[in-house]
């Protein structure tokens, strides 16, 4: 539990040394946080905002820049974002060009319903699950450190 919570740690700490969403390439890790983030295969992001899930593509691109290894990297999104991303071509659009195939991008049933998103108005490639909750919870039984900002 403690080296789940230094790891996360580590990871919030990070999110926020991400400078500015036009940056062409992410600044550098240090090499002694991408060592000790290594040590885990599987990172998730929940996010219910258009900021933090910019920030949650940022992240992975600042990941990879550095050298971080790591299996799968899943990005969670639920409440009004997931109308953003129908209604707001721009956030679509960064959605489409940030896709990755080692990125899944999971999008939440319940709110898809609530905000008359079908998955037609979604980026190809995203996920729908039944229900974002439930997903965190399954990828934390996974092994996933899970961060949500």
């Amino acid at each position: 539990m403690k080296k789940t919570v230094q790891i996360l740690s580590l990871v919030g700490a990070m999110l926020f040394t991400v400078s500015g969403f036009a940056q062409d390439s992410p600044q550098k890790i240090h090499e002694s946080v991408v060592k000790t983030l290594n040590k885990t295969p599987n990172l998730g992001f929940g996010v219910s905002a258009e900021r933090p899930l910019r920030s949650a593509f940022m992240m992975y691109e600042q990941l990879k820049a550095s050298g971080v290894e790591f299996e799968n990297y899943e990005i969670v999104i639920w409440s009004k974002v997931v109308q953003d991303i129908k209604e707001n071509k721009l956030l679509f659009d960064f959605i489409t060009e940030h896709m990755d195939e080692n990125i899944t991008v999971s999008v939440c049933a319940v709110a898809m319903d609530r905000l008359g998103v079908s998955k037609d108005d979604l980026p190809k490639g995203i996920q729908v699950v039944d229900n974002a909750y439930v997903r965190i919870f399954e990828l934390q039984a996974l092994g996933y450190n899970f961060l949500i900002p």
